[in-house]
């Protein structure tokens, strides 16, 4: 007993002390709340929202509220409760603006189904199943107010229920016929599409053609591409109001590339302001990077390219492409013949020229080179040379800056489709 007497004693101080960082912890306020809270994972949260009522009652009002505007969660990765997800949807339904939900639970997708989210503009979502009918259906209820929507499986019918829909990828619907997809596009006034669906096209009819040309946004395949590419002068339909046109998965020379390059501003009657391409051969650089057979090509301001050769008939005189303002390489490598100086040099109209993560061999720009080929400039070019690598990959001498002016930055932000065009 007298053992007992003095543990109790001893620890006694202790659980004072714990007792008074506790009350201290219920004292802070919701800023500092929040900032812990962002430190912290959604399901430490959860977890630390069951250790009293009034904490609870602070991630329920105030934390969750406040920190989850936009949330994403995979349950591939994470596992919560059903009766966490209970409460963190009966926390957020009212101010959750944006939701992507990966590998959702059958029981934890009826649960979704019994809120109503009415801010939620953007969603995705794949279940632990395909998607049916009946339940795109009913997510029409739950998120009456959406814009943005990224579905998995089937559906087809169900979508015209999202009457307010103006961003669709449909990416995950491998089952979508060509019908379904004409009546979407007649119910819906769409300004944002992703297809990468079909493996084979057939012609749209008059009507369903007329909505597709109204997009704004635009994601295909190369077979997909041909819609675009199926112009008729006698009956032309023109996609004016297309501001960024992608093609997704691999790209190389076909019948629909050919007629992409051919008509684009007849397509397209707009002024192209830039393009982006990755991951193609060299033999589709030779082909289609022609700015004497692609007129429009001439009038490009801004090229990127990603993980291609840096070839010498195709890149060694950038001032072949008149309107060229801006020339970026991201992960590339050079040929074995190229002389990168030889691309600045002949670069007198270009403002930037950046050279980012490339298999490129290390270069001196020398007092005799710049004088030579660079005294002629009206305003310095600049050129941006990044690398992982501790030790620079370029030497320049630093009083030509009048001339030359390096950056080390990194500018990437691509995701990596095979082509991107930006209209004006």
């Amino acid at each position: 007993m007298d053992n007992n007497n003095q543990l109790i004693k001893e620890r006694k101080p202790h659980c004072e002390k714990l007792s008074e960082n506790y009350t201290n912890l219920l004292i802070l306020n919701s800023d500092c709340w929040l900032l812990v809270c962002d430190l912290l994972s959604c399901q430490h949260i959860l977890n630390l929202s069951k250790v009293s009522q009034s904490i609870r009652n602070l991630m329920q009002y105030i934390v969750l509220p406040s920190k989850f505007k936009k949330w994403e969660i995979s349950f591939s990765r994470d596992t919560i409760s059903l009766d966490d997800f209970n409460f963190l949807l009966s926390s957020i339904y009212t101010t959750v603006q944006a939701l992507r939900i990966l590998f959702l639970p059958d029981r934890h997708f009826e649960l979704l189904k019994s809120y109503r989210f009415p801010n939620v503009t953007e969603f995705r979502i794949t279940l632990s199943r395909p998607m049916d009918e009946t339940d795109i259906s009913n997510l029409s209820n739950v998120f009456p107010n959406l814009r943005c929507f990224s579905p998995h499986g089937i559906c087809s019918k169900a979508l015209e229920l999202f009457t307010n829909l103006e961003n669709l990828t449909l990416t995950g619907c491998r089952n979508l016929s060509k019908n379904d997809f004409g009546r979407i596009l007649l119910a819906l006034n769409l300004k944002s599409l992703t297809l990468d669906v079909f493996k084979k096209v057939t012609s749209l009819c008059r009507e369903e053609l007329l909505k597709f040309c109204k997009i704004e946004v635009l994601t295909l395949n190369r077979i997909e591409l041909g819609w675009i590419t199926l112009y008729d002068e006698h009956n032309a339909v023109t996609f004016d109001n297309l501001k960024v046109f992608i093609i997704t998965g691999g790209l190389n020379e076909t019948t629909e590339v050919d007629k992409l390059f051919e008509n684009i501003h007849s397509i397209v009657p707009r002024a192209i302001s830039s393009i982006e391409i990755a991951n193609v051969s060299a033999d589709f650089l030779y082909t289609y990077l022609n700015p004497q057979k692609y007129y429009f090509l001439n009038l490009v301001k801004v090229l990127k390219f990603i993980n291609i050769a840096i070839l010498d008939d195709v890149f060694g005189a950038p001032s072949k492409y008149k309107g060229l303002r801006q020339l970026y390489f991201f992960y590339c490598h050079t040929a074995m013949n190229l002389d990168v100086l030889s691309i600045i040099s002949n670069s007198q109209e270009l403002d930037v020229i950046s050279f980012e993560q490339c298999d490129m061999s290390h270069i001196v720009i020398s007092k005799a080179y710049i004088n030579q080929c660079l005294c002629t400039r009206k305003k310095p070019i600049i050129l941006n040379w990044y690398s992982s690598e501790k030790t620079p990959d370029v030497h320049c001498c630093n009083k030509y800056e009048h001339l030359i002016k390096l950056t080390n930055k990194s500018q990437l932000s691509s995701n990596y489709d095979s082509m991107t065009i930006i209209f004006k």
